[in-house]
């Protein structure tokens, strides 16, 4: 039984981490992508900090795609599908499937409609599977539903979760307009070529998982300052008092059917004492509140970035939402085993 040949594509923060995880889980790396000069032509056990892995990192994907014919690539590069694309577009072209923690992926049908179906039909016609995943795979969508399939009648589904940018890498610190001044947030949260924020996503999924009607959807975004010089590991920088470490948006999704779903979802640099939290409550019959406590968003992105795996290699062609997959499995064995084998 051979082992999943895998490329890393993207070598930051994310993908290091991912990276001991597949050699742990008996993955056969083949072959490492990455925009970064310092990074391109080095190995990827050294830029990862692994030891020597004999992977040289390149920033040619047609070129490693064919040399190496992987099974699936593992992405961790951005945010949003109109940066994605990029990426996914390789890997559909040449067959490959992809598995990416690019947040809005994870259910992009809505906001980005038009890249998402361009995606889904070069990947059904070279029969290569892309999904998005990362943490809000489970935290954020499937054991959310799992918990509103306990109630017997739902009002509101609220959910309030946060994330330490610092975590990510320099490009999230980016999107999250870590630095900025207040002025230069207004002008950029007033600017039409925004992003759509991670939360619509997720209830997007949610509410498509009810088969509910949406009727009106609204964001708010609220600028998360800091309350004291800091330091922002990821953009190696000082933030000034009163300067932007981040954000908080508020999404809602009303529905004709009359249930409301709302998540406030802040991403920002935090303080010393700060910890990631992941609570939903459903307001209905009976009332139902789930809280995780402090999350490691870091290591559970990685973790379902990885254990997703199986699943995306044996999914039908296209661009397959996570809804659309098995529940998420704990992974004991080497993944193979869940492909080719029996598990």
């Amino acid at each position: 039984m051979r082992k999943i040949k895998a490329v890393v594509y993207g070598v930051g923060a994310m993908n290091t981490i991912a990276t001991r995880m597949l050699l742990d889980k008996g993955v056969e790396i083949v072959g490492a992508l990455s925009r970064s000069e310092a990074k391109v032509g080095k190995d990827l056990g050294a830029v990862t900090g692994l030891g020597e892995l004999g992977v040289t990192i390149s920033n040619d994907p047609a070129e490693v795609f064919k040399r190496t014919t992987p099974d699936v690539a593992v992405i961790a590069v951005n945010s949003y599908m109109a940066d994605a694309v990029e990426q996914l577009r390789a890997c559909a072209e040449h067959g490959v499937n992809a598995v990416t923690l690019s947040e809005e992926a994870l259910y992009p049908w809505k906001t980005s409609p038009e890249i998402t179906e361009e995606l889904d039909a070069i990947a059904k016609r070279t029969g290569a599977t892309l999904t998005g995943t990362g943490h809000q795979d489970v935290y954020w969508v499937n054991i959310v539903t799992m918990m509103m399939g306990t109630a017997h009648k739902i009002d509101s589904v609220t959910g309030r979760a946060s994330w330490n940018v610092d975590d990510f890498g320099p490009e999230v610190a980016g999107d999250q307009q870590v630095g900025s001044s207040v002025t230069e947030f207004d002008k950029w949260l007033k600017s039409a070529s925004r992003p759509p924020t991670f939360g619509r996503n997720v209830l997007d999924a949610l509410v498509a998982h009810t088969g509910l009607t949406p009727t009106k959807i609204t964001t708010t975004t609220r600028p998360d300052l800091a309350p004291s010089r800091m330091y922002s590991k990821a953009l190696q920088a000082e933030v000034e008092e009163g300067a932007v470490i981040g954000f908080t948006d508020v999404d809602e999704i009303r529905t004709e059917e009359g249930p409301v779903f709302t998540f406030e979802m802040s991403g920002r640099v935090y303080m010393p004492e700060e910890g990631d939290i992941n609570q939903w409550d459903i307001a209905g019959e009976p009332e139902l509140t789930l809280s995780n406590g402090t999350v490691p968003t870091q290591i559970t992105t990685c973790t379902q970035l990885v254990n997703r795996i199986p699943d995306v290699i044996k999914a039908e062609p296209g661009f397959v939402t996570v809804e659309k997959l098995p529940a998420l499995r704990y992974r004991a064995f080497p993944l193979h085993e869940y492909v080719w084998g029996t598990r």
